[in-house]
């Protein structure tokens, strides 16, 4: 009898705990049910997303030609928030992403823009930043150059690309001062960053401490930050300026990958670190 008694107790736990994980896979079945549906919405609206195709490891196309990269996975991640929404991603060169904002080609620009006067005054830009790019004077360390600030690099040749923040930077310097910074702008790729900072063709160049690290292991260079940053500053994307409704919303989005911790988690697996304070 007692056996017996302690048989059906077993029984009974092994029923009840059998229940507990049917009943836990069913409700995890359903709520990758509910993630899949949402993103398959047949009433979504389809929003198309101006970015790049060669800023490793931001925005970029794989071997395959499918566009990946960090800004890619954060904006999938954002998609997958905004079932009202289906991205549509349209690549662009830098320099024609915003121009495609302006045609309302797209209905939102992503590629690591910072915010600045001058963007500010055609643009509505997001209110949640998504990735530190702090600025720093930047040059080759056997140069033995040593500029602490930009007031330093009056006369000096100093490496950027157009429509850059850097160069926005570097411009809104010469229009205040009487001892300009000569300006070179090079569309050579970063090769051409570090031959000419080494060969001592420019004297420095603007940089984020991330790209420093990035181009030392990349080319085996030698490239120094030098002095306090020179812009403190995160990215944001950009909208229409009457795009007030599209703004909140993805801001709302954002602001859930950083709290959740999201945001951070694909800094680390793209970038290599959280590079999102």
């Amino acid at each position: 009898m007692k056996i017996y008694s302690i048989f059906k107790i077993y029984s009974l736990i092994g029923v009840a705990v059998l229940m507990t994980l049917l009943l836990s896979a069913c409700g995890s079945a359903n709520k990758a049910e509910e993630a899949s549906a949402a993103n398959n919405n047949p009433n979504a609206k389809e929003l198309v997303i101006g970015t790049g195709n060669a800023y490793q490891p931001f925005v970029y196309l794989d071997e395959n030609g499918n566009l990946t990269g960090y800004e890619k996975a954060v904006l999938d991640e954002v998609d997958n928030l905004l079932p009202q929404y289906k991205f549509k991603y349209e690549s662009f060169e830098f320099k024609n992403v915003l121009p495609a904002l302006d045609a309302n080609k797209v209905d939102l620009a992503a590629h690591q823009y910072e915010n600045n006067e001058e963007r500010q005054e055609k643009y509505l830009f997001g209110t949640v930043g998504y990735t530190d790019y702090t600025s720093y004077v930047v040059v080759d360390g056997d140069s033995r150059n040593d500029f602490q600030t930009l007031d330093d690099l009056a006369g000096k040749k100093v490496h950027t690309s157009a429509g850059s923040n850097f160069a926005y930077l570097l411009e809104q310097f010469n229009k205040e001062h009487n001892n300009k910074i000569e300006i070179v702008y090079g569309d050579g790729g970063n090769e051409v960053l570090i031959n000419n900072l080494q060969n001592g063709t420019v004297d420095a160049a603007l940089l984020t401490k991330y790209d420093v690290d990035k181009l030392n292991k990349q080319f085996s260079a030698n490239l120094v930050t030098s002095g306090e940053p020179v812009n403190v500053s995160k990215t944001y994307y950009l909208f229409q300026k009457d795009n007030t409704k599209l703004q909140k919303e993805i801001d709302g989005a954002l602001q859930e990958l950083i709290d959740n911790g999201k945001l951070a988690e694909l800094s680390k697996e793209y970038l290599g670190g959280d590079f999102t304070k």
